[in-house]
């Protein structure tokens, strides 16, 4: 119900709308990202440690974001979408046989594949390391879990299967390590 009363259920990426759809241009729901930012999160004027607000040198109050900042957030919420309706349950018209049980999945070409800049002048997950910076076979470590997501190296690409998105999991293989093992 949140994705419908934040208006991100079917956000669909600039990318998307101008390439694949109509050819418009267009901008994600950016509804969503300032509730987070307003009300769940920082609210909208820094604060010191002990709760009062923050002023610069000329007395003015400090926002904690811009409209560019949420231009950015937003397009973290693209591209989620529900399932389809189930017949045990939403078909006795009383949710208008749209699913609310199951939760959404992310369909991959709506998704925005950019950056997206945090609050610092950075990027979101720029504190994780790459790939090159771990120790050599640090993803072989027992205990590991795999998850076969495609054979594609691109995001849009690496989605799960159809059957793991309606909890039907028979045929897919699932495999740990044993951490007992000599990798």
């Amino acid at each position: 119900l949140m994705a419908e009363h934040l208006t991100y259920l079917a956000s669909k990426s600039h990318g998307y709308v101008y390439e694949d759809d109509d050819g418009r241009m267009t901008s994600p729901d950016e509804n969503f990202a300032r509730e987070i930012m307003q009300l769940f999160t920082i609210g909208l004027i820094a604060l010191d440690e002990d709760g009062t607000q923050q002023r610069d040198e000329n007395g003015t109050l400090i926002e904690t974001y811009t409209n560019e900042d949420i231009m950015s957030f937003s397009r973290a919420w693209t591209g989620f979408q529900r399932h389809d309706p189930r017949g045990n349950y939403e078909d006795d018209n009383t949710s208008g046989s749209r699913n609310r049980l199951d939760p959404m999945y992310i369909d991959e070409r709506w998704r925005d594949r950019f950056p997206k800049s945090d609050l610092t002048g950075g990027y979101i997950g720029d504190t994780y390391p790459l790939c090159v910076d771990v120790p050599d076979k640090m993803f072989l470590r027992p205990g590991g879990k795999y998850r076969l997501l495609g054979a594609d190296p691109l995001p849009e690409g690496m989605v799960d299967h159809p059957d793991l998105r309606y909890g039907d999991i028979y045929g897919i293989k699932r495999m740990v390590l044993d951490p007992a093992g000599d990798i």
